[in-house]
């Protein structure tokens, strides 16, 4: 045992037949039947630049039903605009439109706000391939919210 780190010393041939234990502490995401029937809550929302390029809007959701999915937290994932350039076509873009109920009237701002306090009716999809376009296993596969279709409740 080697004093100073408390590990035990490890010859050559015990690198290449050991086991390695890894910490696991993720909380996984749900995987749930894909469909257009759920009905969901917005909850919050966040940005993180990702690969260091590109900055995405990551919006959460809780499951308000069906009841047997009820409480599941599931995430929307929607690019954002580079520069403010935001653009009909851009899936944020449409979700706030929805959530609002009309165009934007101001050119400089888009804000989550207007989904709080309301329960929309959601697409949920199976995510089967990686971010490299590789199959999932089934046991790495999750459930996300693809897209908000109506306004079912809310101000």
């Amino acid at each position: 045992m080697d004093a100073q780190s408390g590990a035990e010393e490890m010859t050559e041939e015990d690198s290449h037949t050991k086991d390695i234990e890894f910490k696991f502490d993720a909380s996984l995401p749900p995987l749930l039947p894909p469909g257009d029937h759920y009905v969901v809550a917005f909850v919050r929302a966040e940005q993180q630049l990702l690969w260091g390029k590109r900055r995405k809007l990551f919006m959460h959701f809780k499951v308000v039903s069906p009841a047997e999915h009820a409480g599941a937290a599931l995430f929307l994932a929607a690019n954002v605009a580079h520069d403010g350039k935001w653009g009909i076509g851009f899936k944020f873009y449409r979700l706030w439109a929805l959530a609002a109920g009309y165009r934007p009237k101001r050119k400089d701002r888009l804000s989550t706000t207007v989904f709080r306090g309301k329960y929309f009716k959601a697409r949920v999809k199976t995510v089967e391939v990686s971010s490299k376009n590789t199959k999932r296993a089934l046991a790495a596969q999750y459930s996300i919210v693809d897209e908000l279709l109506t306004i079912e409740a809310g101000a």
